[in-house]
């Protein structure tokens, strides 16, 4: 029986996607998913070119670590599904990571924060309203602790550095001006989700297939405009 050594992580939260493939301590294979076709799926033929770059096969499969969210409505709900078919057809361990963790871990890879460093990430933001939450490590965002906040409302706690994409509403960033907190740009990628998830994974902590359900701070508006359009009139 093959040996199950090998760790794909998902990120397809955001625009810029990717896979990552890893076989124990080799070397990370990271792949680009391309999206400019709508016509042309290309998240499972990017999962084979990342497996045939690192030579190995799915019945290798011991994990997939995906972006649990918030992030993009459709992006989240193929990381999971896709995780899920694997998980079932494979018998690999599903391990969700935080937005945050993901985030964070993303920005230490890019040697903007250091490993012990913690920072608020700020993502889903509409109107004066972003999803938020703190993160210490890479472990914190398994429970999915961020809250949604308007800017008035939130404090940092003495943590001096936000990581948010360029949709942060202006009142975020004159607020976390007013507390002296660099804002660092988002950054997605899915070494980063793989890296979070090995220590995620390395705790013991993964779910099973059917509880793997990605992470809204809200309605999605397409479902929210639809629910209005197809409401029982009034009695």
């Amino acid at each position: 029986m093959a040996e199950r050594d090998v760790l794909l992580a998902i990120e397809t939260s955001q625009r810029e996607q990717s896979v990552a493939v890893v076989s124990g301590d080799g070397a990370v294979v990271v792949e680009s998913v391309r999206t400019g076709d709508r016509t042309h799926e290309d998240l499972m033929p990017a999962i084979d070119r990342a497996f045939a770059k690192v030579g190995v096969s799915p019945e290798r499969l011991h994990a997939v670590m995906i972006n649990a969210g918030p992030g993009g409505f459709t992006g989240l709900r193929i990381a999971h599904a896709t995780a899920q078919a694997m998980s079932l057809a494979c018998g690999a361990r599903i391990v969700p990571v935080g937005a945050g963790a993901c985030a964070r871990m993303a920005s230490v890879l890019a040697g903007e924060l250091s490993s012990g460093d913690a920072v608020w990430v700020a993502l889903a933001s509409k109107g004066d309203e972003s999803w938020v939450q703190r993160v210490e490590g890479t472990v914190d965002a398994i429970a999915h602790d961020g809250r949604s906040s308007e800017a008035s409302a939130w404090s940092c706690d003495g943590v001096r550095r936000l990581i948010a994409d360029e949709h942060l509403p202006a009142s975020w960033r004159q607020r976390a001006a007013q507390q002296d907190v660099r804002c660092l740009p988002l950054r997605v990628g899915a070494e980063a989700v793989l890296q979070a998830g090995r220590a995620i994974l390395a705790l013991g902590r993964h779910v099973a297939p059917e509880a793997a359900v990605p992470v809204y701070p809200r309605e999605a508006e397409a479902v929210r405009l639809w629910r209005q359009r197809h409401a029982a009139p009034p009695a």
